[in-house]
């Protein structure tokens, strides 16, 4: 009887075998798909035809920095505001750091399957909004061959010996990216190596740094901010920070703004209202209320309406904290730039 199953029994053990062979070999050959897409440290969102959001999602500094493209096919260049913290994520899964790698090779549902800037064919125009961190880590990628731009308000603050310390490297014990930024005018147009506009301006805002900088794009009516602010998350000031520049700042896109909203703005702009985008949290928000909220927030802080809701130290000198009720706005800086502040309003 045992010998009469024998065969039934060998053919099972075979077809197993087999089946597991196939299917094995299935699964094998699904990574090598053309159309799988590497898991990469950057999420992108279409915000207009011509701009995008990417959102560097995970990063081992927990900044979540986002960084804004546009597409310029009429100047063969892409715009990219800041560069992030070069990719340096927590997750050891992550098969794409660089975002230039990013830019080019990923295909994104949201382009119509295609990378931004497919292969490298356009050029890269770079913009630093200021020289923290956590937005120039990238920087490096487009060092040797884009032109990268940075604000011309504070040259020295941006010199070569004084980054490692103004850009927060030195303090995080990180490696200050090389490059060599063109040190820009306020209101600027900026343009592709070949003098092409990209349609968009630069406008100083010195404040949370003395380099800080603002985008403007007239087309879209979008203003990007940097860190000047942002909803939700702290607004945070550096120890070369300074309230009072930021008053300032903050007043005339307030008044810039107004101005776009009307129409009457120089810019040649379209119709509508402009919208802010900063450098984290806050993206496509309408920019006046925006910009007014977070100026009568400051006010109430120098005014002492606000409590102090912490007292911590950062880099050897007293930080403060404040927290406005229901979390819209938050700030942290020195101590002392609120009471220099006090002082110039008592003036």
């Amino acid at each position: 009887m045992l010998l009469e199953l024998l065969p039934w029994v060998l053919a099972g053990v075979l077809a197993t075998i087999l089946c597991f062979l196939y299917y094995s070999n299935q699964k094998n050959c699904i990574p090598m798909s053309i159309d799988a897409v590497p898991r990469a440290a950057f999420r992108t969102t279409r915000l207009t035809q011509s701009t995008f959001l990417l959102s560097e999602y995970n990063d081992v500094y927990d900044e979540q920095p986002q960084i804004f493209v546009k597409v310029v096919p009429s100047a063969n260049a892409i715009l990219i505001i800041d560069t992030g913290c070069g990719g340096a994520t927590v997750d050891p899964d992550i098969e794409i750091t660089s975002l230039r790698r990013y830019i080019e090779d990923v295909k994104l549902d949201c382009n119509d399957g295609k990378p931004l800037n497919e292969g490298g064919r356009m050029e890269y125009v770079v913009v630093a909004t200021h020289c923290h961190y956590d937005h120039i880590l990238g920087m490096e990628q487009f060092a040797a061959d884009s032109r990268i731009l940075a604000s011309s308000h504070s040259p020295s603050f941006l010199s070569r010996a004084n980054l490692p310390t103004n850009s927060l490297c030195a303090s995080m014990g990180l490696k200050t990216p090389v490059y060599t930024p063109i040190l820009v005018p306020h209101r600027y147009a900026v343009t592709s190596s070949a003098r092409v506009p990209l349609g968009v301006s630069v406008l100083h805002t010195p404040g949370h740094t003395p380099d800080e900088l603002a985008l403007y794009d007239p087309a879209e009516k979008m203003l990007y901010v940097g860190d000047s602010l942002y909803e939700t998350a702290a607004i945070i000031f550096p120890k070369e920070g300074s309230i009072v520049a930021w008053m300032a700042s903050m007043q005339y896109l307030i008044d810039f703004v107004r101005a776009e909203n009307d129409g009457d703005d120089g810019f040649g702009g379209r119709g509508g209202e402009v919208l802010i985008n900063c450098g984290h949290e806050t993206v496509c928000r309408p920019a006046l209320e925006v910009l007014k909220s977070a100026k009568e927030f400051m006010e109430d802080v120098i005014g002492g309406r606000e409590p102090v809701r912490e007292r911590l130290c950062r880099r050897e000198e007293v930080n403060v904290r404040y927290v406005q009720d229901g979390g819209r706005f938050a700030l942290r800086c020195p101590e002392r730039l609120v009471l220099e502040a006090r002082e110039v309003k008592e003036v």
